[in-house]
């Protein structure tokens, strides 16, 4: 009985958000959730994650310009795969996470690259 007044008739519009705003907020909140979590456990890996999460997705944001977005979704995949540059430094993680077990390689490759992917991709979207 009480349908017709909980749902809008055909004649109402309703306002969905964009793609790159949902995408974002989704982003954000499963970046905050990991910190959370991660405070419990690690809190200098939790602090890391905040500076080094927070800011480039909270400046992620499409761009009017073909270029602009070109640019910037250049330089968010450059911070995700920067650290391939050094091939020393791939050995180095590799090793230290097989014989010590620290978990610096799969925690940048399975959350830190997803992330800031995600992040070029929403840069990458039109307004």
């Amino acid at each position: 009985m009480l349908a017709p007044w909980k749902f809008p008739s055909r004649g109402d519009s309703v306002s969905t958000a964009p793609l790159h705003i949902l995408l974002k907020a989704i982003n954000m909140c499963l970046a905050s959730t990991l910190i959370s979590v991660s405070s419990v456990l690690n809190f200098s890996l939790a602090a890391l994650l905040a500076v080094t999460l927070g800011i480039p997705l909270s400046l992620a944001s499409p761009s009017e310009s073909l270029p602009a977005r070109g640019i910037k979704c250049a330089l968010y995949t450059a911070l995700a795969f920067g650290w391939l540059a050094s091939n020393a430094e791939v050995k180095q993680g590799i090793w230290d996470w097989q014989v010590l077990g620290v978990w610096f390689s799969p925690l940048v490759c399975l959350v830190y690259v997803p992330f800031v992917l995600q992040a070029a991709f929403i840069s990458s979207l039109s307004p």
